[in-house]
């Protein structure tokens, strides 16, 4: 029984990422196995979840893990001896419903009706796992669907988008209204500052772009 310990790599999810626990209903282990073809079973916290093998072997990281000489015992990853995601890692059963939904995404004609959250949790779970088609296919979807900036702000400290971040901040220089202090909050006091900065500058209107250059550039 492979029992997984390792902690995701990607920064570490605010309270707005968690997924809502209480709308999850408990299912009976044949709910959640899918055996059309050869599955491998995963156990996280009370639920086993059931991935079929040729989608589990697109990820670097199962293939390494399931060809290793010591982790890749036939047994492993069925219902008797399931692969197993305990509390250290941080992966809830509610991640792992949302993940197996989205797997085979390219299969749907349209996407799933996820939440921007719960696209969040399965680019945390297809990053750290190294599902790296489903991994960029939902980082555009993610990338297409946010527009605030505020939340591209957060979403980028959470799922460690850096390249967000500077453009997010050019359209608060650029915004007509002063930010409030509850805007100043969701920012930190850091980013804050520099966005009050740039704003003090009334002399010339800069262009987004132009807020972004100047943003780039160290602090003196």
């Amino acid at each position: 029984m492979s029992q997984i310990t390792s902690r995701i790599s990607s920064p570490k999810p605010r309270d707005f990422l968690k997924g809502d626990e209480a709308n999850i209903e408990d299912e009976t282990m044949s709910d959640l196995l899918n055996f059309i073809e050869p599955t491998i079973v995963f156990r996280v916290q009370n639920a086993l979840f059931g991935l079929p093998r040729s989608q589990v072997l697109k990820s670097g990281f199962f293939r390494g893990m399931m060809e290793s000489p010591h982790l890749g015992d036939s047994k492993e990853g069925t219902t008797e001896h399931p692969i197993i995601f305990d509390e250290r890692t941080g992966i809830t059963k509610s991640d792992m419903k949302i993940f197996c939904a989205s797997l085979d995404i390219r299969a749907f004609q349209v996407a799933p009706t996820f939440s921007i959250t719960e696209w969040a949790s399965a680019y945390r779970l297809a990053k750290m796992w190294e599902f790296e088609q489903l991994r960029d296919y939902i980082f555009k979807h993610l990338n297409a669907s946010i527009a605030d900036p505020f939340e591209r702000i957060e979403f980028a400290d959470a799922l460690g988008f850096e390249q967000w971040v500077i453009p997010a901040l050019a359209q608060l220089c650029n915004r007509e209204a002063a930010l409030t202090a509850a805007e100043g909050a969701r920012l930190g006091f850091d980013r804050f500052a520099i966005v009050c900065r740039q704003r003090e500058d009334r002399r010339t209107r800069h262009q987004v772009l132009e807020y972004e250059n100047r943003l780039k550039q160290p602090v003196v």
